[in-house]
């Protein structure tokens, strides 16, 4: 079945060329060294979505199925660390015979590293890599990366019932210049597209984007858990039908290994944004403080991730705005016994356009919670909610509320390939 989309080709081959990089990590590892896992799966769910339209009026709640086949391909390396491919299609089925009309398929896929994978003993890579298509937008707020420490920030804006493509790709390298210096350069192009635009859209104004750009580090090891550097990016983004954008940064960068299982990195600087001159729109520029934050906690059976930014979005607004976005989140997974598992996350976000006051004030909050239990090593069983909440005082944009509770199985377990 063809994955849809517009434009199909070009979606395709960033696709085929993101995961072509990512295999250089695999081919430059000596074989014998790589362990690999297949691991397929099927999930099944029933359960009540209280905004089946992601409507701020009108809405319309309903219980619904939902089936979802998925493939992750793991790769780990000799020193743990772990690459991973994964897929999945899902389809959903509303009950309610006017919900049918918001009935939706979602395509994503994932590409992401536990950490570097050395290419040489100097030299390590990390890509992470998503391609999501869906008419839900709720559900895309859900599901797309946010805190990645390789990728940009990303948007959770809700933008309706419409169909949105997003794909975001990142390739960071780390080079060991001596026993204390270690050398960064990392490359992201990010893309999102609209079409399909029904009466239930945010609004007027969605506006398909690209942004390209990239950043250069340097940082030295003061000590085994202290390390400080400078960092300079930049990125272009190209809006339809609206003025460009090109957004300069520089900072600080640091970290901190608080203990084996707690880590602290950073960085803060400043930001300028230029927006090109178009016919009846003056070149204007801004410029603001700027900065990211993230903090991972590991352990045998927790897991947790605080992270923070303040930027100009390189992500797209989805309105064709430049953006200045401050967003906050945290991820928990615990296994508090050996069968039950429980999960807590949620990123909020504050949206606002730069250079027109009243075009983008978005607010949104996304969150999922989960307690799992898993009585077999081929299957699971979950009661998961989910949240979704924004409020807009602008142009574009509508508020928007939606809540939604599953009850799931899922059936699958990993093969060793070698």
């Amino acid at each position: 079945m063809r994955c849809p989309g517009y434009p199909y080709s070009r979606i395709k081959g960033l696709l085929l060329l993101a995961s072509a990089i990512a295999l250089i990590q695999i081919i430059s590892t000596d074989a014998k060294a790589v362990n690999m896992d297949v691991v397929p799966s099927i999930r099944l769910e029933e359960g009540w979505d209280s905004n089946a339209f992601n409507s701020s009026d009108n809405e319309v709640s309903s219980f619904g199925t939902r089936l979802t086949p998925a493939l992750a391909l793991r790769f780990t390396s000799p020193d743990n660390v772990m690459l991973e491919f994964s897929g999945n299609y899902e389809i959903v089925r509303y009950h309610d015979s006017v919900a049918k009309e918001a009935d939706f398929e979602r395509w994503f896929f994932r590409i992401n590293s536990t950490g570097g994978w050395a290419l040489t003993p100097t030299l390590s890579m990390i890509p992470s890599v998503f391609y999501l298509n869906t008419t839900n937008s709720s559900g895309r707020s859900q599901q797309v990366p946010s805190g990645d420490p390789v990728l940009p920030p990303v948007s959770i804006t809700n933008y309706g019932n419409t169909k949105t493509e997003d794909f975001g790709g990142a390739v960071q390298f780390s080079y060991l210049a001596t026993q204390n210096v270690t050398i960064g350069v990392t490359g992201n192009y990010i893309e999102q597209r609209f079409s399909e635009v029904t009466d239930n859209t945010t609004g007027t104004g969605l506006t398909n984007s690209t942004t390209i750009g990239g950043n250069a580090s340097v940082s030295y090891r003061f000590t085994p858990r202290t390390s400080l550097g400078i960092l300079v990016a930049g990125n272009h983004q190209t809006y339809e039908n609206s003025p460009d954008a090109d957004t300069l940064s520089g900072g600080i960068l640091f970290g901190y290994q608080f203990s084996p299982v707690l880590r602290l990195d950073g960085a803060f600087g400043w930001s300028y944004i230029r927006q090109s001159e178009a016919p009846g729109i003056p070149e204007q520029t801004s410029s603001d403080p700027s900065g990211l934050l993230n903090a991972s906690y590991t352990s045998d059976t927790l897991t947790a991730s605080v992270y923070g930014s303040a930027v100009y979005s390189s992500s797209g607004s989805g309105f064709g705005q430049a953006t200045r976005q401050w967003t906050a989140g945290l991820a928990l997974n615990d296994q508090f016994t050996r069968e039950w598992f429980w999960n807590l996350s949620g990123t909020y976000q504050v949206s606002k356009s730069v250079f027109e006051a009243d075009a983008v004030n978005l607010t949104t909050l996304v969150g999922t919670a989960g307690l799992r239990y898993k009585p077999w090593e081929w299957g699971s069983l979950d009661l998961t909610g989910y949240v979704d909440r924004q409020i807009s005082d602008s142009q574009f944009g509508s508020d928007l509320n939606n809540f939604v509770a599953t009850l799931g199985i899922t059936i699958g377990k990993p093969y060793k390939v070698f």
